[in-house]
């Protein structure tokens, strides 16, 4: 077969091919950069994306949209008396404000009255906040609703699945940008180590991140076009397996590109042999990558079917960016890219590098491996299991909603009012979904349960999706004696 050579191939085709490339990478980061800062638009916040499909707690979720806006989450205020009881005086009060509450931009449906704890000393009131606003914004809202004037004689605190989400906002926010930076910093060390050239390194993780910024481009998008299902489990992930992809396969193809620049004179020749080398091993491996990540859409859990395609895509743009944009910019700056140990075709040089070759660390490891094959492989596998016994002492329980952040989290003080002087469960009850004329059947069943501290049950056009908890507690089990014995006489009358 003849070799391609620089002398038959024209002088612009060899400028023309890398500039349209170049520029083609260069305008892909131009247009996908500005997206990072536009993800939360196309995010997912609902927690039962992370619910397996055939879940019960899924099948209730949606259920729930005929109780509620599916795009609300409620916010529970706590208030707590200085003197440590609420008397009616307060409650007018807190009411009174309430009604403020209904002007906050964000707040949406009807607003709880105050509902009173029995031992008096706490009452809480329920907002509905609209997702579809930044949670963050509208809490701020409701504190400075509030707070103008400040009410006097009761503290409050904001808590909920909308204060845990509007904590949890600030706890992770720059996350992203912070993962970012720290993984770019981690790989330029190791480049400039394994490399020790000023120039390569930059060029590495260039390719990384404009195979990172065309993959959010074309995430966004679809995301946008509810095509695919973007959360920030999913987002994170992408950003690490695209960097550390683009990394691997650049360093594949760079050092096949090293080797040929010791034998060829030509870049052009250098830069050709190169792609043919590693062009089968990083198509191997990306597309097994990728037909992996594709298997996760058989799973039950939203979340890592979310991840499948999301992780496709950034696999994708991995190969394409190594094997199209690292060619064409090493190929620009040519053997300078190693500087300042340049490869040189010269016999001098190449007999050098073919005798460090043989010596040193790797080349000992290999040939000591190549000595040893099957005790070797026989020890680590051996070893391998023993590390895998571990795994029957892996605990996955996971850890409370409001143990996730360490910092100040007025939610996370909110919750613990409320478990002090409500029942618990009180602001993220077990929901139970049935039919109206068994409802009063199950509510006694569930009420059995040792584990069951109050049963309240909800109809659709109850005021914010919930009855009141506390005092009326004993008139809605009343309510439904009622019916139950009620049922039970038609029964026995029937039967007569």
């Amino acid at each position: 077969m003849k070799k391609l050579s620089m002398h038959n191939v024209p002088l612009w085709l060899r400028i023309a091919i890398p500039t349209v490339l170049i520029s083609i990478w260069f305008g892909l980061a131009a247009l996908g950069g500005p997206y990072f800062g536009r993800v939360e638009e196309v995010s997912d916040v609902d927690l039962a994306a992370f619910l397996p499909e055939s879940a019960e707690a899924t099948k209730v979720n949606e259920q729930l949209t005929k109780f509620r806006d599916e795009t609300t989450i409620p916010a529970i205020i706590v208030y707590t008396a200085d003197d440590g009881v609420i008397d009616e005086s307060e409650q007018t009060t807190i009411n009174d404000r309430s009604v403020a509450l209904a002007e906050v931009p964000g707040v949406t449906g009807e607003i709880s009255p105050a509902i009173v704890s029995e031992d008096t000393k706490a009452a809480i009131v329920v907002v509905q906040v609209d997702t579809n606003e930044k949670v963050v914004e509208v809490l701020e809202g409701i504190n400075t609703a509030l707070e103008e004037p400040k009410l006097e004689g009761v503290d409050y605190v904001i808590t909920g699945p909308a204060g845990f989400a509007g904590d949890l906002t600030k706890a992770f926010a720059g996350i992203d940008g912070i993962l970012l930076l720290t993984a770019l910093a981690v790989v330029f060390v190791i480049l400039v180590i394994v490399y020790r050239s000023v120039l390569l390194p930059i060029i590495v993780l260039l390719t990384s991140i404009f195979a990172l910024t065309a993959s959010i481009l074309v995430v966004w998008n679809l995301a946008n076009a509810d095509l695919i299902q973007l959360n920030g489990q999913v987002q994170g992930i992408l950003f690490i397996l695209v960097i550390g992809a683009a990394t691997d396969y650049s360093l594949l193809y760079i050092a096949r590109y090293r080797e040929e620049l010791y034998q060829m004179e030509s870049k052009w020749d250098a830069t050709h042999a190169a792609l043919r080398g590693a062009f089968e091993p990083i198509l191997a491996s990306g597309g097994t990558v990728i037909v992996g990540l594709l298997c996760l859409l058989l799973s039950d859990l939203a979340s890592n079917k979310a991840l499948g395609p999301v992780g496709a895509i950034g696999i994708l743009f991995a190969m394409l960016s190594a094997l199209t944009f690292l060619p064409t910019i090493l190929y620009a700056f040519g053997r300078a890219s190693f500087w300042p140990a340049r490869p040189n075709a010269d016999a001098k040089s190449r007999k050098a590098h073919e005798a460090k070759l043989r010596t040193g660390l790797w080349h000992n490891v290999g040939e000591f491996v190549t000595k040893y094959p099957r005790p070797i492989w026989i020890v680590t596998s051996v070893l391998l299991l023993l590390a895998s016994a571990a795994y029957t002492q892996l605990n996955a329980n996971g850890v409370e909603q409001s143990q996730l952040i360490l910092g100040e989290s007025q939610a996370r003080d909110g919750q613990a009012l409320l478990n002090k002087h409500f029942p618990d469960g009180s602001g993220s009850p077990a929901l139970i979904i049935t039919d109206v004329p068994h409802y009063a059947q199950v509510a006694v069943e569930v009420e059995k349960d040792r584990g069951i501290n109050s049963v309240a049950v909800v109809a659709v056009d109850s005021p914010s999706g919930v009855k009141p908890l506390g005092r009326q507690e004993e008139s809605i089990r009343n309510d439904i004696r009622q019916e139950v014995q009620k049922q039970f006489d038609e029964d026995l009358a029937e039967i007569a």
